[in-house]
């Protein structure tokens, strides 16, 4: 098992791993050269610069070492969000500036990531949590904040909901503009006008491979 980080910028990725077969993919540039790594790693102005979109391949045996290499030169940003399902077996998504996404929200100072990401849930969407699968899934987006290069690493739980909770309420002041349940069949109707990074997560840990 080789393994992979994959940092989304703009409306693309860069994928960091050990595994050569991903060469044979479609890649706007592959790097798997020591030098052409190292370059890109300590001046990555590409995820930062707000408009350009390829994605990046980079292929070397210590994809770890490389990841933290890279994280140790940003400010991150720890934040926690949850992948929220109900009793119908459909997927919480919420409507914020033009896009569907997933509620989530920053860590504050001395709270666990775990209470930081039910707590985000339920006020931005108004849904009541009633359990946890305590494993994350972790995902990385590079932006710009406050003329600064930012790495939001975020953790990302399943949830499930309280039953009987058909009534939301959108968090307005986060942006939120619209809070619904959608039947996992009709999430692809969503894929052109949710972000990347959100379709990558519902696509590998809520859809079956033939529903992407």
């Amino acid at each position: 098992m080789y393994c992979t980080y994959k940092i989304y910028y703009n409306n693309s990725f860069v994928l960091i791993t050990g595994d050569r077969a991903q060469i044979n993919k479609k890649f706007a540039k592959v790097l798997d050269t020591e030098k052409d790594i190292e370059d890109f790693l300590d001046n990555p102005a590409i995820l930062f610069d707000g408009h350009t979109n390829e994605n990046i391949l980079v292929v070397c045996p210590k994809p770890g070492e490389n990841m933290c290499h890279f994280l140790d030169k940003m400010d991150i940003v720890i934040a926690g969000g949850g992948i929220v399902t109900n009793e119908n077996d459909e997927v919480l998504l919420m409507f914020r500036r033009g896009m569907w996404d997933l509620p989530k929200g920053k860590i504050e100072l001395n709270e666990k990531i775990l209470e930081g990401a039910i707590r985000e849930v339920e006020e931005e969407t108004g849904v009541r949590v009633k359990s946890v699968d305590e494993k994350p899934i972790t995902t990385y987006h590079a932006y710009r904040l406050k003329g600064k290069n930012c790495i939001k690493e975020t953790s990302w739980f399943h949830m499930r909901a309280k039953d009987g909770q058909k009534h939301l309420t959108p968090q307005t002041e986060e942006d939120i503009e619209e809070v619904r349940w959608v039947k996992k069949e009709d999430l692809k109707d969503y894929k052109e006008i949710a972000y990347p990074l959100i379709w990558g997560l519902l696509s590998e840990h809520v859809l079956k491979p033939k529903e992407v």
